[in-house]
């Protein structure tokens, strides 16, 4: 049976949505300007000690080797901006939800467009916990579609 995938929304009181968008603001702003270090704090204390990402080249990360290379990666990309859409739920179970959504990342650079799932538990005080991301790279055409 494939289940037909649903529009964002709350699970219990937390917004899955809206804590993407915070999630990936914290990152834009840590890496698009000399961000305080609280920046870091918060964006890590939203990421499970077990957290893990596969990243769009393939490479399983842990939490603490991707905080370890976003502590070196301040201000490396001034001016990003991070854009989200395209946020569905895929399954919830409990208090584990599974969400894909596309990141539009924009800075003097350029634009990437990453389509990503994303497995994140919420917690007794409606909080989200990110627990394992995948980022698959995606061309503006393939966005569209």
């Amino acid at each position: 049976m494939t289940e037909t995938p649903r529009s964002p929304g709350r699970t219990g009181a937390a917004d899955i949505a809206a804590d993407i968008e915070r999630v990936h603001d914290l990152l834009a702003t840590w890496l698009g300007s000399a961000a305080s270090p609280r920046v870091l704090d918060t964006f890590a204390a939203a990421h499970d000690e077990d957290f893990s990402m596969v990243t769009a080249a393939g490479t399983v990360v842990r939490k603490r080797e991707l905080l370890s290379g976003l502590h070196r990666a301040r201000n490396s990309r001034p001016g990003l901006v991070i854009e989200i859409s395209d946020i569905e739920t895929l399954s919830e179970t409990g208090d584990t939800t599974v969400v894909r959504f596309v990141e539009c990342q924009r800075d003097g650079g350029g634009q990437e467009y990453r389509r990503t799932t994303a497995v994140v538990r919420v917690g007794p005080e409606q909080s989200c916990r990110w627990l394992a991301l995948q980022e698959t790279t995606v061309t503006a055409d393939e966005h569209l579609r």
